[in-house]
């Protein structure tokens, strides 16, 4: 795969209305981040890619770390900020490719369906390693190309195809951080149940493009992909469907 020719989201236009289309993070998932990361009360925690801070601040509300959240565009930084009514977590724009920290600094550093926005994963993976400390966990919350071919959106044309286009494999992942240095690597598949949900609520959340990859497609092939996507999946599931979805966990420490 040619990482430098993935297609980039803008996340200065995705700010707009992220949080009203994208639902909230399941508490299972910010719950493992804390299990794989060992975070705990005086922990130093790095949020590579915080976006609008939705996982730091679910973070610092049940184990209250020393979050640093790291973003970098603006757009989305500015409503994170709005968000810490508490002031506990450090906001700041930066790079993950370029980590403005010093070496050995933070217990845990993890980061959220972030790795397939970055384009050197390498070097973001190698200034993670830098900033941890000494037996220091790196937790990278992602999906599996068997998860992205059995993705609901799997129907919508040309998705599945960018995404595996730009999404690296979890073995591919796994073999970066080992010769980085990292032990231990091992990965967790982690499943959330979201019940069932109405197929229009679900439609509505497509036509507002709550995943990043939909911000992808021009207008042409987004409003001639997500007609095709409404016929089969209303063909497919009628007025309602349960709801599951797969995250992989990879885990490792420094």
């Amino acid at each position: 795969m040619d990482e430098s020719k993935a297609p980039k989201t803008d996340y200065s236009q995705v700010a707009k209305y992220y949080d009203e289309v994208r639902p909230i993070p399941a508490p299972i998932l910010v719950s493992k981040i804390i299990d794989y990361g060992k975070i705990d009360a005086g922990c130093t925690v790095l949020d590579v890619g915080c976006g609008t801070g939705r996982f730091p601040l679910n973070i610092s509300a049940v184990k209250v770390p020393t979050i640093c959240a790291l973003e970098p565009s603006i757009e989305m930084l500015k409503q994170a900020i709005v968000k810490d009514k508490a002031k506990r977590i450090l906001w700041v724009r930066g790079d993950g490719q370029r980590l403005p920290f010093q070496d050995g600094v933070f217990d845990c550093a993890y980061m959220t369906a972030v790795i397939h926005h970055i384009e050197n994963k390498q070097m973001a993976l190698l200034e993670i390693y830098r900033v941890l400390k000494e037996d220091g966990n790196c937790v990278i919350m992602t999906f599996s190309h068997s998860q992205i071919k059995k993705h609901i959106t799997r129907d919508f044309p040309g998705v599945v195809q960018i995404d595996l286009k730009r999404v690296p494999s979890v073995p591919s992942l796994k073999k970066m951080m080992t010769t980085i240095g990292f032990r231990d690597v091992h990965y967790h598949v982690v499943q959330v149940d979201e019940g069932y949900v109405p197929t229009d609520e679900y439609l509505e959340r497509v036509r507002n493009k709550y995943i990043s990859t939909l911000t992808l497609l021009s207008d042409e092939e987004f409003e001639r992909g997500f007609k095709i996507f409404q016929e089969k999946v209303g063909r497919k599931y009628g007025s309602q469907f349960r709801k599951i979805s797969w995250f992989v966990f990879i885990v490792g420490r420094k």
